[in-house]
């Protein structure tokens, strides 16, 4: 930190209590002490640690910060994604060098080129790492706390209709036959629901009870380790997959390493195959939302779509995942259910679960089927 830029004022009496101010550029913080002599004292440590932190760059503060999520539990390729969007802050700079004007010219710069969510999250977490060095003293206030995010991000992936599914499903079963483990890989993505980390990130221990169980470890939050039943179109081209491998093994790894493949790997094999389907090109991503979608079809409900995919909650599954049309569709059929019963409770219950909109399109069908 440049210590330059920063000051340090008081102590100033404030009411029965004593503080500091502590100021850079326009930006300041009040510090609170009991008595005059703590606040004298901290004083004397707050100059010390700005004299020793005036070579402080982004850098160092970015590295700090790193360690610091290491620490509370994040694992390395969460960190690796942090490090990239913070890629476009000037790292060799001065941390006090970044005056909110220049936040705000550093984030515009990057809504040039990329994706308003792309743009978005870089400033999420350059924010945090900002509010990072507020907490930790080396900054009087968070350049970026005033940046507000430009444009709207699209909210879930483009999803594959279903006839689009059935072809793609179709290719991928037909090349995993064969002994293609990216199409198998793409399988158990699109047939469980599961990140591409987690799909690459699979060993054969994973395979549990006699082949009918999948553990996945996660890659997130303790939310992603969960317990999966396996597809029964998967447990035979699995266990052909497996049959040689050590129990440690990854199971979609090059052959004689222990690292899994790049989850870019997944892109574009995809891309590939959606090609030879005939089908929209969809990231890997999507899959899981493709999944969400039709087992909210079948039936699910978002809650339990939501822990199958390891989220904390539902929120995220509906918001990102789960077609809203999936969602009509899936009280269509519960109506739909409801009135070939003869219990009147249950046809009261699933016609209540309708808006008024949807409520009168079933009236009219059932008029119409009639």
């Amino acid at each position: 930190m440049a210590a330059k830029n920063t000051h340090v004022f008081g102590p100033y009496r404030s009411g029965k209590r004593w503080r500091l101010l502590l100021r850079q550029g326009s930006a300041q913080q009040a510090l609170p002490f009991d008595t005059q002599e703590e606040a004298a004292s901290a004083k004397v440590q707050l100059l010390k640690t700005l004299d020793d932190a005036s070579c402080r760059t982004i850098a160092d503060a970015t590295a700090e910060y790193l360690d610091f999520k290491r620490e509370s539990g994040c694992k390395e390729r969460t960190l690796q994604a942090c490090m990239g969007k913070l890629a476009f802050l000037p790292q060799s700079a001065a941390l006090a060098s970044v005056t909110p004007e220049k936040a705000e010219q550093l984030y515009r710069s990057q809504t040039e080129s990329m994706s308003a969510a792309t743009h978005h999250k870089s400033l999420r977490h350059a924010k945090a790492l900002f509010e990072f060095c507020v907490k930790r003293r080396y900054l009087a206030g968070n350049p970026f706390k005033d940046v507000r995010p430009i444009g709207k991000a699209n909210a879930g992936k483009p999803q594959l209709r279903r006839d689009e599914a059935k072809r793609l499903i179709d290719v991928l079963l037909r090349h995993a036959d064969a002994g293609d483990r990216s199409a198998l890989a793409l399988l158990v993505q699109l047939l469980m629901g599961l990140r591409s980390g987690e799909v690459l990130g699979l060993r054969k221990r994973d395979i549990d009870a006699d082949g009918t169980i999948l553990i996945v470890a996660g890659t997130k939050t303790k939310n992603a380790h969960r317990l999966l039943a396996i597809a029964p179109v998967l447990r035979d081209l699995l266990g052909r997959r497996v049959a040689a491998l050590a129990p440690a093994a990854l199971i979609f790894a090059d052959e004689g390493r222990d690292a899994p493949l790049p989850t870019d790997h997944l892109f574009k094999k995809l891309h590939k195959f959606c090609a030879l389907a005939e089908v929209p090109a969809v990231c890997p991503h999507s899959l899981r939302g493709l999944h969400s979608s039709l087992a909210v079809e079948a039936g699910a409900t978002s809650a339990v779509v939501a822990a199958a995919l390891g989220h904390g909650s539902d929120a995220v599954t509906l918001k990102h995942y789960i077609a809203p049309s999936a969602l009509d569709a899936a009280r269509a059929s519960r109506v739909a259910a409801a009135l070939l019963e003869p219990e009147l409770d249950q046809l009261v219950s699933a016609l209540r679960s309708l808006s008024p909109a949807q409520l009168a399109r079933v009236l009219s069908a059932v008029g119409t089927a009639r």
